[in-house]
């Protein structure tokens, strides 16, 4: 425990600058930080990180997506390079494979390539959050409702849990530990527009932040689950051990990489959905 606590200590340090200064490159460094560690996490899990010919051209979209995002004449067009960028990798990535003659598996290429893809464009909504209106409330709540939807989960199971939830991925999570972790994101989320409404020129509305609450607190919890069942295919504990007490990114982040998606949906959303105004 002393170890994990001293990990989030000094990863809150190096993180909050970072966000802090968002708007700028160093937005896009920390995304790229995140993207490759990921991808490295990935490919070592898939058994794949030493063919670097299978994982070179999803570093390359690691380093190059935050970019499509900072430049703001290309940020409208995101997910339309995106979506090109990998089709291209994703046709590279099997074709390696057919040739291969049977080196490379095609379940190991096809789970390291939706799980990247997965990875890249979740933490590159993060950052393109930033830029939505008052994008400055928004890029942290995927962080802020996924990290208490766990931590009130964990000690909602501990205290009240006596239903599995999904046994064969996770069998320490408890029917009772989601319903207290949503619970407890809903009312965070009623907190933090409360917070801004009284602080800021912004004004909360209040039915859509309870929305949103909910679905990135059950998507947060899916997340998890998906990386979960990643690591019991594969028989590894962690994804890492690049953060001591917590295992890798992808092993502290799992649970925000479905919110953040999620979010920007709902912004694209034809009818305007907002949180704040």
């Amino acid at each position: 425990m002393k170890t994990r606590v001293i990990t989030s200590v000094v990863g809150f340090a190096v993180l909050l600058p970072l966000l802090i200064f968002s708007h700028t490159y160093a937005g896009a460094f920390l995304m790229q930080l995140l993207g490759i560690l990921s991808v490295c996490e990935l490919a070592s899990a898939t058994g794949l990180l030493k063919k670097w010919w299978m994982s070179a051209p999803l570093l390359l979209a690691a380093l190059g997506l935050p970019l499509l995002i900072f430049f703001e004449e290309q940020r409208e067009k995101f997910f339309e390079y995106g979506a090109i960028i990998f089709f291209i990798i994703a046709f590279y990535m099997l074709s390696v494979s057919v040739f291969s003659k049977g080196k490379i598996r095609l379940g190991d290429c096809a789970i390291l390539f939706t799980m990247c893809f997965y990875t890249l464009i979740s933490f590159n909504s993060i950052y393109l959050l930033r830029f939505e209106h008052e994008g400055k409330f928004l890029f942290i709540l995927p962080f802020c409702v996924s990290w208490i939807t766990d931590i009130f989960a964990y000690f909602s199971g501990r205290l009240l849990g006596k239903h599995k939830l999904i046994p064969d991925v996770s069998p320490k999570k408890t029917v009772e530990g989601a319903a207290g972790g949503l619970l407890f994101a809903v009312v965070f989320m009623v907190l933090y527009g409360l917070f801004v409404g009284l602080f800021t020129s912004a004004e909360p509305k209040y039915l859509p932040l309870i929305i949103a609450g909910i679905l990135m607190s059950v998507a947060s919890m899916a997340g998890d689950l998906i990386a979960s069942l990643v690591k019991r295919h594969y028989g590894i504990k962690d994804y890492g051990k690049i953060l001591p007490g917590h295992g890798g990114i992808l092993d502290r982040f799992d649970s925000v990489l479905a919110a953040a998606p999620l979010l920007i949906i709902l912004y694209d959303l034809p009818f305007g959905f907002q949180l704040f105004t």
